[in-house]
């Protein structure tokens, strides 16, 4: 094997059922909260770890060590005998020239073993020469900025030394030193000089908080299903969510919802803004969007895209922070929305239409569906806003007017079109058309139309790359073609190779795309097991029927509901949700017959009938409800279920070892 593989099985098939009563109440608690007895939590996260057998060549391969601030990369070097650790900062892109470090052997290798722990979010290797034998464990303690080795010799490997990267074309070297202790070489590098000095000095004391903080990163948002590929590709993302992600990452499009459902928003650059500094949106860059000139005066983006309006909604949605709404989404929803009303034109059929823009990657088109569907969104948002923050607009009834009578979509036999008089008829890898569907999932009346666009957009491959296929697995898992939603997911898994770390798809770039894509993908998988961007939360609404087991824990919906629910034999069990905002609940929880309504006592309380299998409970800030089966109850942690067949390994090629 030459790539990167998976442990191929959890030992034992049996999954990891935690009790159920206890002090807490006879229903227990919070997933989060329990870590009695065996941890399923490290027992998921142990399982992913994943090894090398060979240095790997290229970046996207290779593995990945940081915290946010630094990123540094682990791959072959120059010859045989050099292993390169790129370092980059915060303010340097996944392309930039990068300085590091190069570990010079002192024989030629005959035999690597890597490993990427994720629980420990530690990268340890043994690397067998000609001339003895190196073992390293290399970790960027979370919050230092700082690359931390450990290197221990044997035979004549104890020349092997450290270098300076060069011909890397960074404009400044990287700091670094080495110190000796008890046979243990002990390299710091990153920063300056100066806190490279102090972090030497107090090396050995990082550990135990480096792995708390990890530990404690990974008991939000728990997911077990039957696919391990799946499973453990999912907690690669959680990983690389905090490994990867730049804090400081423009906020633009739909963000990163991953970090919302699964109790991540501490990671999310949305939150981190606000807490720091409000942003206030401007239209200077915004020449080349305005309707009536399409692409002819510059492909700017939108102003409801490009200031990243639905990732500011996703993030207020999630925690329900009255200082996102207030400091960042109305004021935007406000500007971007006016923006709109001064190019909608009245037309005879009373409705009101957009004069030429760009659909994405596409055409220039009037009433093209992508900025419609973005206006129709942010009107929705924008009296929303209003009526929470109890503000007295004077635009408020204008707003109301313009989101009754905009026009709805223009389509055709095909499902939805471009825009008006634009049809569909080439592949387009990014279906800006139907974001309508999928991301924003707006429903409409006819049903029908959602399928028959995604079909058609779906029918034309040509050009679709890695990114289309996340794209296609949530479209599908809108429309309900369930099974089409776990081929095209697993289709992207298989393409990534490498892993699932990071890798941008075939004609993708941006310093963004290699994280952003894969953690994407993390979130069309948790769609097919929690939705709630209709307004109810729906569990298990789209779950595959490959997988008859399912586990969630901890995952966050918006409305700050903290949700945990188990599947076993093709139905939903158990539905456990706590409110942090007492806002009321719509829970779509799936279960055919009979099902009781309960507190967190095991009491039975109030609850109203809102359609088949949907109930509406009122809910005050901390407290929970639980919807059961009979006979069923709820465990106070989540379960680790049973493995589906041999878990495929994945190499360097991606094919199946």
């Amino acid at each position: 094997m030459t790539g990167p593989r998976r442990r191929t099985v959890l030992q034992g098939s049996a999954a990891v059922g935690l009790g159920t009563a206890g002090a807490t109440g006879l229903l227990g608690t919070p997933a989060r909260a329990a870590a009695a007895g065996t941890d399923p939590y490290e027992e998921s996260v142990r399982d992913a770890r994943m090894i090398w057998e060979r240095p790997p060549e290229a970046g996207h391969d290779a593995p990945c060590l940081g915290d946010g601030s630094l990123r540094v990369q682990v791959l072959s070097g120059a010859t045989p005998d050099r292993l390169a650790f790129v370092v980059r900062g915060a303010d340097e892109t996944w392309q930039s020239a990068a300085g590091g470090l190069v570990l010079r052997l002192a024989g030629t290798p005959t035999a690597h073993h890597w490993q990427l722990d994720l629980w420990n979010a530690e990268l340890t290797a043994t690397i067998t020469t000609t001339r003895g034998r190196v073992r390293f464990t290399a970790l960027v303690p979370h919050g230092r900025a700082l690359l931390v080795v450990r290197l221990t010799t044997e035979g004549a490997e104890s020349a092997a030394a450290w270098e300076p990267a060069t011909d890397t074309g960074a404009g400044h070297p990287l700091p670094y030193q080495e110190d000796t202790r008890a046979a243990v070489r002990v390299l710091v590098a990153g920063g300056d000089a100066a806190a490279v000095r102090r972090a030497l000095a107090a090396a050995g004391g990082v550990d135990t908080e480096h792995r708390r903080w990890w530990h404690d990163h990974y008991r939000h948002g728990f997911l077990s299903v039957p696919d391990r590929t799946v499973q453990r590709f999912y907690w690669t993302q959680i990983y690389m969510s905090a490994a990867a992600l730049r804090r400081d990452a423009p906020v633009t499009g739909f963000g990163h919802p991953l970090l919302g459902t699964t109790d991540h928003l501490a990671l999310d650059p949305v939150v981190a803004a606000t807490a720091h500094r409000p942003r206030t949106a401007s239209h200077s860059h915004l020449y080349g969007g305005l309707p009536g000139v399409g692409s002819k005066g510059g492909r700017a983006p939108d102003p409801i895209s490009g200031w990243g309006l639905p990732a500011v909604e996703a993030a207020y949605r999630a925690g329900m922070d009255v200082r996102i709404l207030r400091d960042r989404l109305h004021p935007g929803l406000r500007k971007a929305v006016g923006f709109y009303t001064h190019f909608l034109v009245a037309e005879s059929d009373g409705r009101l239409h957009l004069p030429a823009t760009h659909s994405p990657s596409y055409a220039d088109a009037s009433d093209a569906t992508y900025v419609l569907a973005l206006l129709r969104w942010a009107l929705t948002a924008l009296i929303d806003s209003t009526r929470r923050l109890g503000l007295t607009e004077a635009g408020l009834d204008r707003w109301r007017d313009i989101a009754a009578r905009l026009t709805p979509y223009p389509s055709g036999p095909d499902g939805v079109l471009i825009g008006r008089q634009v049809a569909l008829t080439r592949s387009h890898p990014y279906a800006s058309h139907l974001l309508w569907l999928h991301p924003l999932r707006e429903q409409l009346a006819d049903t029908g139309l959602a399928r028959r666009s995604y079909a058609h957009w779906a029918s034309m491959r040509d050009s679709w790359h890695g990114s289309s296929y996340v794209t296609a697995a949530g479209l599908a898992a809108a429309t309900g073609e369930v099974s089409e939603a776990l081929s095209h997911l697993r289709h992207f898994l298989a393409g990534l190779g490498g892993g699932g770390l990071y890798r941008p798809g075939r004609g993708e770039a941006g310093d963004e795309t290699a994280v952003s894509v894969p953690l994407g993908a993390g979130q069309t998988a948790l769609d097919l097991l929690l939705d709630s961007r209709s307004g109810t939360l729906r569990v298990f609404p789209s779950t595959p029927p490959e997988w008859p087991q399912a586990t969630v824990a901890g995952m966050r919906a918006p409305g700050a509901f903290l949700v945990d629910a188990a599947r076993s034999d093709g139905r939903t069990d158990w539905v456990r949700v706590r409110s942090e905002a007492g806002e009321p609940l719509l829970l779509d929880h799936g279960m055919e017959g009979p099902f009781e309504v309960l507190d967190e006592q095991g009491r039975p309380r109030p609850w109203r009938s809102a359609g088949p299998r949907t109930v509406r409970v009122a809910l005050t800030r901390g407290e929970t409800v639980v919807v059961v089966r009979p006979g069923q109850r709820p465990t106070a942690s989540p379960r680790v279920v049973e493995a589906a067949g041999a878990p495929r390994a994945w190499g360097l090629s991606g094919k199946p070892k």
